[in-house]
C-alpha cells in the first residue's frame, strides 16, 4: 500500500498549529490569574522543524543533478522559500503592531522610532540576533525607543525557517556525505546536549555562547533531524510492507494521535526533548504514509485545507490573543478559547483568500506564467 498524496501531515498541521495557539492564550493572557487550565501541552513547535527539514532535504534530491554551484541552489531555493512565506510574515508583523501599539496608546510621535526599532522583524531577519528572541509574558508592554520587540513573537519561527534553510541547503549541496556524516549529528548534539534536554537551558546553550542565537540554532538542529529523516522516510517507502507490518504502523499511528491529543490538553511533565521523540516517530509515520489510517486521510479534501489554513492562522493567532484579552476584559476563560478559535480561523481564511487571489500576482508571478504558458501549451 502506497499513496502518493501526504494529507496525513496536513491535518496534523492544523491540529498542532491550534495547540501552539491555546498554550499562547494560556502563557501570555491567563497563566498566574488561577484558573484550572487546559490545552497546555502545545510543545509541538519541533513537528514543524521536522517537516521543514524533510521537505527541504526532498527538494535538494530532485534538484542535485542540476549544473548549480551549492550557492546557487541555496539562494534559489531560499528565494522561493521567502516568496512563499514573507508576504504572510510581514501581513502578520504589521497587523500585530497596529494592534498593540493601539492598545498600548504608543503617541503619533514614537510610533517611527517603534518601527525603525522593529525593522528586522519586519524585514523577517530577526533570527539573526538583531532583535530580542523572548516577548515579555504580559498582555502589554511599556514602549521604549531604542529597544527592540517581537511584535508577533511565534513569527520568530518563519524567520529562523528562512535563514537556517539558507544555511543547511548550501552545507547539503556543498557535500552530502559531509552534512550526513559529520555536520547534522555534531550541530544536533550541540545544540541538544547543552541545554541538559531541559526547556530551562535554551537560554544557554554551547553555541549561544560563541554568538549563534537560541532560536536559530534550534529550528537548525530540527531541520538537521528532519533532514536525516528523509533517509528513514526514503528506506521505509521502498519497502514492500507485510500485513503485519502495515497493522503494526497503523496501530502505531492511532497510539501515538490519541496520545498527542490527550497531552495537548492535559499538559506534560517532560521534557521538550522527550516530546521530540515522539513527534518525531509521528512524523516517520506520517510520511511513510503506508498504513491503513493514512488511507482515510487521503481521501479526505478537508485534510488539505486545514494544512493550507495552518500557515496563516499560526500568522494571526497571537494579534487575537491580545485583541480579545482587550477588548473583552471580563470574558472567561472558557470563552476566551471559542471566541480567540472562531476569530482566528476566520481571519486565517481571508488572509488565505488575499494571499491566492492578491499577493500571489503580485509577489509570485513566476507562478502565474508558467501556469499561462503550460495552458498555451495545452492548447
Amino acid at each position: 500500500m502506497k499513496n502518493s498524496k501526504i494529507s496525513t501531515i496536513e491535518l496534523w498541521r492544523f491540529i498542532l498549529v491550534l495547540a501552539i495557539a491555546l498554550g499562547h492564550l494560556n502563557t501570555f493572557i491567563w497563566q498566574g490569574k488561577g484558573e484550572s487550565l487546559f490545552f497546555t501541552g502545545g510543545r509541538v513547535l519541533a513537528f514543524f522543524m521536522f517537516l521543514s527539514g524533510y521537505f527541504l532535504m526532498a527538494h535538494y534530491k530532485k534538484q542535485k543533478n542540476k549544473d548549480a554551484s551549492p550557492a546557487k541552489q541555496a539562494w534559489q531555493y531560499t528565494g522561493k522559500r521567502f516568496k512563499a512565506l514573507y508576504p504572510i510574515l510581514f501581513i502578520g508583523v504589521l497587523l500585530a503592531f497596529i494592534v498593540r501599539n493601539a492598545i498600548n496608546g504608543t503617541r503619533i510621535t514614537q510610533i517611527f522610532g517603534v518601527f525603525m526599532d522593529s525593522i528586522w522583524e519586519f524585514l523577517g531577519i530577526s533570527q539573526i540576533g538583531a532583535v530580542g528572541l523572548l516577548e515579555l509574558k504580559s498582555m502589554t508592554f511599556d514602549i521604549s525607543l531604542g529597544t527592540s520587540q517581537l511584535w508577533n513573537g511565534p513569527l520568530w519561527y518563519i524567520s529562523a525557517l528562512i535563514i537556517a534553510g539558507l544555511i543547511l541547503y548550501y552545507v547539503v549541496s556543498k557535500s552530502e556525505d559531509f552534512f550526513a556524516g559529520f555536520f547534522a549529528p555534531v550541530f544536533i548534539i550541540l545544540t541538544y546536549a547543552s541545554v541538559g534536554l531541559t526547556d530551562a537551558g535554551w537560554d544557554r546553550t554551547v553555541l549561544n555562547a560563541i554568538g549563534f542565537p537560541n532560536g536559530l540554532a534550534r529550528v537548525m538542529a530540527g531541520m538537521c533531524l528532519g533532514m536525516l529523516m528523509y533517509y528513514i522516510v526514503e528506506y521505509l517507502r521502498k519497502k514492500k510492507f507485510s500485513e503485519l507490518m502495515t497493522m503494526t504502523f497503523s496501530i502505531l499511528h492511532i497510539g501515538i494521535a490519541i496520545f498527542l491529543l490527550y497531552t495537548i490538553y492535559v499538559g506534560i511533565t517532560w521534557s521538550e526533548f522527550t516530546n521530540g521523540i515522539i513527534l518525531y516517530v509521528f512524523c516517520i509515520i506520517l510520511l511513510t504514509n503506508k498504513d491503513y489510517i493514512s488511507v482515510l486521510y487521503n481521501k479526505s479534501s478537508i485534510c488539505n485545507f486545514l494544512g493550507r489554513l495552518s500557515l496563516y492562522y499560526y500568522a494571526l493567532h497571537i494579534i487575537f490573543v491580545f485583541l480579545i484579552a482587550y477588548l473583552f476584559p471580563e470574558l472567561s476563560y472558557s470563552s476566551s478559547i471559542i471566541f480567540n478559535i472562531l476569530f482566528t480561523t476566520g481571519a486565517a481564511f481571508i488572509l488565505m483568500c488575499f494571499d491566492n487571489y492578491v499577493i500571489t500576482s503580485l509577489f509570485r508571478k513566476e507562478k502565474v506564467e508558467v501556469k499561462k504558458s503550460t495552458r498555451k501549451k495545452l492548447a
